[in-house]
């Protein structure tokens, strides 16, 4: 869109994005896997019960709207046990302990949708 203010021109851009309320961030993860960007997550596990499925994949992907450097992979939710690989492209020094950090983090600020019985992080 053009508009002529007294002899300047004003050029606006719109832009319209429209994402999947599922898996968004979940599944984009995997692209981080190969090519340059190349990295290597850790792996984290939790011992659950009472898991809603549904709203257990939600929780998981919201991690990475909060924490908008990590990125994760391959997530596996089940009635008893949840884990995924994290990790960030563009923080090569993250250690296991600054994710178990970030995830005790979440996991107080997020009431999850689940009881969590042990959480590790390798």
């Amino acid at each position: 869109m053009t508009h002529s203010t007294g002899g300047l021109i004003s050029h606006e851009l719109y832009i319209v994005v429209h994402m999947s309320e599922a898996d968004y961030n979940v599944e984009s993860g995997k692209d981080y896997m190969e090519g340059a960007s190349k990295f290597k997550p850790v792996n984290v596990e939790m011992k659950v019960s009472n898991a809603n499925k549904d709203q257990v994949h939600y929780w998981v992907n919201e991690i990475a709207n909060q924490y908008a450097d990590l990125v994760l992979t391959n997530v596996s939710i089940g009635s008893d046990k949840i884990s995924f690989d994290i990790g960030s492209p563009s923080m090569g020094d993250l250690t296991a302990e600054d994710i178990k950090f970030r995830i005790e983090e979440y996991l107080a600020m997020n009431i999850p949708p689940f009881e969590l019985k042990e959480l590790k992080v390798h």
